[in-house]
C-alpha cells in the first residue's frame, strides 16, 4: 500500500497602501508589520497626523522600527561604508 499525503493550498488576500506609501516604497517591515496594524494603534493612541505631510505618522513608525532594528545607524556616519 502506498501512502498518500494529503496537500492543501491556503491563500490570502493583503491589503497594502498606494502609490508613495506601498510596500516597496516603506521596506519590507510592511509584509511583518502591516499598515492597518500601524494605523490602529495610531489611531487608538490619538497620534495620527492631522493633515497630511511629508512623512506621515505611519512612515514614522517604520523609520523608529528600523532604527530600533540597526542602533548603529542612527549616528552619522557609523552605517556602512
Amino acid at each position: 500500500m502506498r501512502s498518500q499525503s494529503a496537500t492543501i493550498t491556503i491563500t490570502r488576500a493583503v491589503t497594502v497602501a498606494a502609490g508613495v506609501f506601498a510596500p516597496g516604497h516603506l521596506g519590507e517591515l510592511t509584509q511583518y508589520l502591516p499598515f492597518e496594524l500601524v494605523d490602529d494603534i495610531l489611531a487608538q493612541t490619538k497620534t495620527v497626523q492631522r493633515r497630511l505631510r511629508d512623512l506621515p505618522s505611519r512612515v514614522g513608525v517604520y523609520f523608529l522600527l528600523a532604527l530600533g532594528m540597526y542602533p548603529g545607524w542612527a549616528m552619522p556616519g557609523s552605517g556602512p561604508s
